[in-house]
């Protein structure tokens, strides 16, 4: 038995970063000053997490759920990790703040991420196998990265010696979407008797989800001569929460998910940098 669904992003939302970027790029008095457009690609390496959680819900008036399960929510929650990498590209545009030495800029991006986390549920209950109705059943589920895109902003600035090193830090962050699967697998009985060898049910449930998030983080850009850059960040992504509800309706239970996922890493690449 296979199940897709489908989630969706905000268009409010999605509406608000590409505001924020047409503002930010907007000429104005001190952004006139020595702006300059610039593109650039970067690599992520970043270690991913993410953790399913559910509750069963066997309180319905009509569940099958036998005592004493039934009127009963049982939790289980599961967590892993993984390192991914990537390519990501980016089209943005910074400017001199006045003569202070500092800047402040902005981008959009896109990028292609290999990473899947794996994970398993342990399993609540009271059979040996964990896999009565009513039960948590021992899941397995796999959450995997495919793409993403979103709005930076950045202020950073050369004190000291790195003006004469070319160098600069700054800080960054911005509005972040990706897209990603779940796929859970599951193995149980559905039959309120009890289940024999054959009469076991297994099924995957897959969706596509698309994540929003807000990314935060440090960087340095170093030139390496005319028009060219090393650019190096550090960053942190938590994505915001994903729920949803699962029904058997034919047996009245029903299995509130909750997914949360981020990840930390450096992006390395290199710039061209616009006069």
């Amino acid at each position: 038995m296979l199940i897709r669904r489908r989630g969706g992003v905000s268009g409010g939302v999605s509406g608000m970063a590409f505001f924020l970027l047409a503002a930010l790029l907007v000429p104005g008095p001190v952004l006139a000053q020595g702006g300059g457009f610039r593109a650039g690609v970067l690599v992520p390496m970043e270690r991913v997490k993410a953790t399913l959680g559910k509750t069963v819900d066997n309180t319905a008036p009509n569940t099958l759920v036998p005592p004493p399960r039934r009127r009963t929510l049982v939790m289980d929650e599961a967590s892993d990790e993984t390192w991914g990498s990537g390519v990501g590209a980016f089209l943005g545009y910074r400017a001199p703040l006045g003569g202070s030495g500092f800047h402040m800029g902005a981008r959009v991006d896109a990028a292609l991420h290999f990473a899947a986390v794996d994970g398993q549920m342990a399993g609540v209950g009271e059979s040996p196998g964990r896999n009565q109705l009513g039960e948590s059943w021992p899941d397995q589920w796999t959450f995997e990265r495919k793409r993403s895109y979103g709005l930076t902003v950045e202020i950073g600035g050369s004190p000291g010696a790195l003006a004469s090193m070319d160098a600069a830090l700054f800080v960054l962050g911005g509005i972040r979407f990706a897209q990603v699967e779940l796929t859970n697998r599951f193995n149980g009985c559905m039959l309120p008797t009890g289940c024999g060898p054959s009469d076991y049910v297994s099924g995957t449930d897959a969706r596509d989800l698309n994540h929003q998030a807000f990314t935060f983080g440090l960087g340095l850009e170093k030139g390496l001569g005319e028009g060219l850059g090393l650019r190096v960040e550090a960053t942190h992504t938590p994505y915001c929460d994903e729920q949803w509800t699962a029904q058997f309706t034919e047996v009245g239970v029903t299995v509130p998910t909750v997914l949360d996922a981020g990840e930390t890493g450096l992006k390395v690449g290199v710039v061209w940098r616009g006069r």
